[in-house]
């Protein structure tokens, strides 16, 4: 990335601005400073509880794999938000001089921003593996084994995950810091320019809609799925007074495999509800002209960003929650590890 001090830049006006700069600073403080600091310590905490505790229950399975996979790029969106809150502490509550200290501190801000959508692809294709992976174990319950393996899974998510970065490496790449100089407040402040904004939001809707549209299929197929064996097992357990050692045991892989749908359901729900702001952002910056960091409508992209980021940060920390009541024996490990530390 190439940097540019020498000289500033002025903001276009804002027609018709709905946010002014006053309100965009009060909100950022609220988002920057409140929300995202605490959602970010509580995601980088429990996707830290997850990956040990997935680890402890072994990597070999294909679940288990996956959402180790899974918490580890949640984890780093969490930590990334940390450092970007720390940065826009810096730079909003301590002036050390342009071109100081204060310059290297924004352009920390917007590194994290950029490396961002390098982790939501990762969280998108690790997300639409395990909802596909399950809703085969559905479909062809007794070939999923053998078909579709844990180092299939594996090389699925990085194949794909690899490819997308190289994409947002070929579109972030002649991006470069440009001071930018807002007379309201007679300041300036470093901000992102050049990048290849267009071919990146046609890329990031076509890969987030794909994404998102597979991952609603799965979840619409496993919840008849979950409906369907849940009406089967009521019926059985009704129309049978004895049960032989071999229908119990059928009944607790299928408990267990009813547990496994439940978990992947309640993640992939949340993660499209939690990622509708981020696709808003994307498809607003490819329709609305000025809709960008330095644009005319720079404050409303502003917000919609912070908006963005909390919403990513929510659903980075919510999953230890899913995993403990739908999980026994993640629920089993994560007890036995507390009650060694409170020993």
């Amino acid at each position: 990335m190439r940097y540019m001090n020498n000289s500033a830049i002025s903001y276009p006006s804002q027609p018709q601005a709905v946010i002014s700069d006053s309100a965009l600073a009060n909100l950022g403080v609220l988002f920057k400073l409140v929300l995202n600091p605490t959602l970010g310590t509580l995601g980088t905490c429990a996707n830290s509880i997850n990956i040990v505790v997935f680890y402890k229950m072994g990597l070999s399975d294909g679940v288990t794999q996956n959402f180790f996979l899974l918490a580890v790029s949640d984890g780093c969106i969490a930590f990334g938000s940390l450092i970007s809150s720390a940065a826009y502490l810096l730079q909003t509550t301590v002036y050390l001089g342009l071109g100081g200290p204060e310059y290297q501190v924004q352009v920390v801000y917007w590194a994290t921003l950029l490396v961002g959508p390098f982790l939501q692809n990762t969280s998108l294709v690790t997300t639409v593996v395990i909802a596909v992976v399950r809703c085969c174990c559905v479909a062809m319950p007794l070939k999923v084994k053998f078909l579709i393996t844990a180092q299939r899974q594996l090389a699925a998510i990085l194949v794909f995950s690899s490819g997308s970065i190289a994409v947002l490496i070929y579109f972030f790449s002649p991006g470069r810091i440009v001071l930018v100089h807002n007379p309201l407040t007679n300041g300036s402040l470093a901000m992102l320019g050049d990048l290849r904004w267009h071919e990146y939001t046609v890329f990031s809707n076509i890969f987030f809609y794909i994404g998102f549209i597979i991952v609603i299929i799965c979840v619409v197929i496993l919840t008849f799925s979950l409906k369907r064996s849940s009406s089967f097992r009521e019926k059985s357990t009704s129309g049978s007074a004895t049960r032989n050692s071999a229908a119990d045991t059928q009944g607790k892989d299928g408990r267990r495999e009813t547990r496994i749908v439940k978990t992947v359901v309640s993640v992939a729900v949340v993660f499209i509800l939690c990622y509708l702001p981020s696709m808003a952002f994307t498809v607003t910056g490819s329709l609305v002209r000025g809709f960008s960091a330095g644009g005319a409508y720079r404050n409303a992209n502003m917000l919609v960003l912070m908006l963005t980021e909390t919403s990513l940060l929510v659903n980075a920390s919510v999953n230890v929650f899913i995993y403990y009541f739908n999980n026994s024996r993640y629920r089993s490990i994560l007890n036995t590890m507390w009650d060694k530390d409170t020993k």
